[in-house]
C-alpha cells in the first residue's frame, strides 16, 4: 500500500513539474517590464507586469486577465502553438510625485514554441487613467516579450 502511495504521489510531483504553469520573462515596448504569466487549464493567462515606462525612471505595473480568443495547434505543428488571447485588467503608475490607477486592455498574439519552454508575443496594451493625464500614453504600448514557461 505504501509502494502505491508513493507511486501516486510521484506521479503527481512528475505532473505538475512538466505542465508548464507559470511563466517569467521580459516585455520590451515604449519601456521595459518583468513579466510574470500564470496559465490556466482553460488556455488563459494572467499576466503581472512591472517596470518603466518611457525609460525615464516612471514606474508602470498592470495585472491582466487573458483569455485565449483562438488557438492554431496545426497551423506549424513542428514549431508550437499560435495563439490569440485578448483580456483587460488594471494598472498603476508612479510619475515623479503623482500616483494613478486605471483600466488596461491587452491583445496579444504568440507562439508557444514545442521544442524549448519559450513564449513569443507581440502586444498591444492601451491604458486609461482614472485620476490625471487620464489619456497620457497609455495608448501606444505595443509591445514584444519573451517568457520562459517552467
Amino acid at each position: 500500500m505504501k509502494k502505491l502511495i508513493m507511486a501516486a504521489l510521484f506521479c503527481m510531483l512528475a505532473a505538475t513539474t512538466f505542465a508548464q504553469n507559470n511563466g517569467l520573462g521580459i516585455r520590451a515596448g515604449s519601456g521595459a517590464e518583468l513579466q510574470y504569466e500564470r496559465y490556466f487549464n482553460s488556455g488563459n493567462v494572467l499576466k503581472v507586469n512591472a517596470g518603466l515606462f518611457d525609460f525615464d525612471g516612471n514606474f508602470f505595473g498592470t495585472v491582466v486577465y487573458n483569455w485565449e480568443c483562438c488557438n492554431w495547434s496545426n497551423w506549424t505543428p513542428n514549431a508550437g502553438d499560435w495563439f490569440l488571447q485578448a483580456g483587460v485588467g488594471g494598472a498603476v503608475g508612479l510619475w515623479k510625485d503623482n500616483m494613478n490607477v486605471g483600466v488596461a486592455g491587452d491583445v496579444a498574439f504568440g507562439i508557444h514554441f514545442s521544442g524549448a519552454p519559450i513564449t513569443l508575443a507581440v502586444d498591444y496594451r492601451p491604458t486609461v487613467f482614472l485620476l490625471d493625464d487620464c489619456w497620457g500614453d497609455g495608448f501606444g504600448s505595443f509591445g514584444l516579450s519573451c517568457t520562459f514557461r517552467f
